[in-house]
């Protein structure tokens, strides 16, 4: 017969603060990055008055930063400042021209280009960069009569695609290269993802 224990109070504490996150979160009036630092101030204050011990040894606050540190997470964030910058400076924004242009003459053609175009945007960027393509994308289904699921999801396969082609592609890539190379596999090039 298995007795049940009772649940630790720090997973109490982790649980409650995860659903005080979520409630945080879903508040307009305070700011994501308010309420993830508020969060996170909470719980390394929390393991630091009352520290969790297993094994003989406690965690403490500082051992909760240790994370931010872990290359695959650094890789991650600087491939989303990337494509937000290219977002948000319209770096994009001429070749969603051209790509509009050209659906005039040869929609076809112009398709292929545009999935193409976004397979290897996505292989180096991240997929966030590739929105920018979409009005191009929307507008072409509403001239056309044709339905925007019938080119927004060969959009989105050909991205998913692409970001799977590179090792920073996508962040799944990013960990599984890191954890990898925890575990002592030989390092994982740029492109082994394609051979």
């Amino acid at each position: 017969m298995n007795i049940l224990l009772p649940p630790n109070p720090h997973a109490t504490g982790v649980l409650v603060l995860t659903a005080t996150a979520l409630m945080l979160f879903s508040r307009s009036k305070i700011s994501l990055e308010t309420s993830s630092l508020v969060i996170l101030v909470i719980l390394a204050v929390g393991f630091e008055i009352f520290p969790f011990s297993a094994g003989g040894r406690a965690i403490h606050a500082v051992d909760f930063f240790h994370g931010f540190g872990n290359e695959a997470l650094v890789a991650v964030c600087a491939l989303m400042i990337a494509g937000q910058a290219v977002m948000r400076t319209g770096a994009l924004e001429p070749v969603g021209r051209i790509l509009a242009r050209m659906w005039k003459t040869s929609p076809r053609a112009s398709f292929l280009l545009t999935l193409l175009f976004g397979a290897f945007l996505s292989a180096f960027i991240n997929n966030v960069p590739v929105v920018v393509l979409l009005p191009v994308l929307i507008s072409v289904s509403a001239r056309t009569g044709a339905p925007a699921s019938a080119v927004l999801m060969p959009m989105g396969f050909s991205t998913l695609l692409g970001g799977m082609t590179t090792t920073i592609g996508t962040s799944t890539n990013l960990l599984v290269v890191s954890i990898a190379a925890d575990m002592g596999v030989a390092k994982i090039g740029m492109f082994d993802y394609c051979g």
